[in-house]
């Protein structure tokens, strides 16, 4: 009588489905967790209010004037801005609050592996940074189209006979191609390659972003203490965007900042809403060095955290 084998699991395999459902459980708590809901709202508020400075003067007398592509680019990156001092708290939050609650110890006693529980960790703060981008470029997105010059958007509608300019609703996003003021016949840049410029800007924008969580999560995994580790993570994020206003640390530092391509980026945005070319060979390279901070992020935190002593 012949007896069948039983199948052996491959141990990578369940590896990887216990490291999913714990991205699942951490992404639930992200946004259970008072902070990272908090993100959101700052920065669609941030957004919001950003775009409707913007509508205030473009349609008064101020020699500033935004453009529907100005107001989206303007009022989305800045808005990241500010978002990206939260994001680095909340990274840091995401190990150093689980050592101060003793939950890491609950966590441990299971059979999960710790590099699966900090590579779940640094996962979900993944997606949480995405949702953010994504976040401020679709409010972005909304406000810009809306509250600019509705003048020109719409479409000719045929009444009894008779067409008629019906102007397009004010919750309805409105862009199109880029017009020479001089001559408003000609075409600078069709919309279709503006739009493929600001979302790939958008885009590139979530490397600084995600950089800017691993510098928290390092700074998590290093300090035990929730409130310390948050203190630091920010005062080292207010830090590089306060130095940006300083031409020295810019010149020799700032190149070295997860932060650098950031406004080189909403520079290139802007001057793409503008009909002008992107040259993107320095901000590739701020990127580089956002990519390395990731790389290095995640290597120290997942070492620091697989070697720290906990006693149950």
């Amino acid at each position: 009588m012949s007896s069948v084998k039983p199948r052996r699991r491959i141990p990578i395999v369940g590896s990887l489905g216990r490291t999913a459902r714990l991205t699942w459980l951490e992404v639930v708590k992200l946004f259970g967790h008072k902070l990272f809901p908090f993100i959101l709202l700052v920065t669609i508020v941030l957004t919001v209010v950003l775009g409707l400075v913007g509508k205030h003067f473009s349609q008064g007398g101020a020699s500033v004037k935004f453009s529907n592509y100005s107001l989206w680019v303007v009022s989305a990156t800045y808005a990241l801005r500010i978002a990206m001092i939260l994001l680095v708290a909340l990274g840091a939050m995401a190990l150093s609050s689980e050592a101060t609650s003793r939950t890491l110890n609950t966590l441990l006693a299971r059979p999960i592996r710790r590099v699966e529980l900090a590579a779940a960790k640094a996962l979900s703060l993944s997606i949480a940074t995405l949702a953010v981008v994504c976040v401020a470029a679709l409010a972005g997105y909304v406000v810009g189209g809306t509250v600019a010059d509705r003048g020109t958007s719409g479409h000719v509608i045929n009444v009894d006979g008779e067409t008629e300019w019906q102007e397009a609703p004010w919750w309805q996003p409105s862009y199109g191609d880029v017009l020479d003021p001089l001559y408003p016949d000609t075409v600078i840049s069709p919309m279709s390659e503006v739009m493929g410029t600001i979302i790939g800007g958008f885009a590139l924008l979530a490397i600084p972003a995600l950089a800017a969580v691993f510098v928290g999560l390092v700074i998590g995994a290093l300090v035990d203490s929730a409130g310390l580790a948050v203190g630091l993570s920010v005062g080292v994020s207010v830090t590089l965007v306060l130095g940006e206003f300083f031409p020295g640390f810019v010149e020799y530092c700032g190149r070295y900042a997860y932060t650098y391509p950031v406004p080189k980026l909403a520079t290139l945005m802007l001057n793409a809403g503008k009909g002008t070319l992107p040259v993107w060979d320095d901000v590739m390279g701020g990127i580089g060095v956002s990519c390395i901070y990731i790389a290095a992020g995640v290597l120290v935190s997942l070492v620091v955290f697989c070697r720290r002593d906990v006693t149950l």
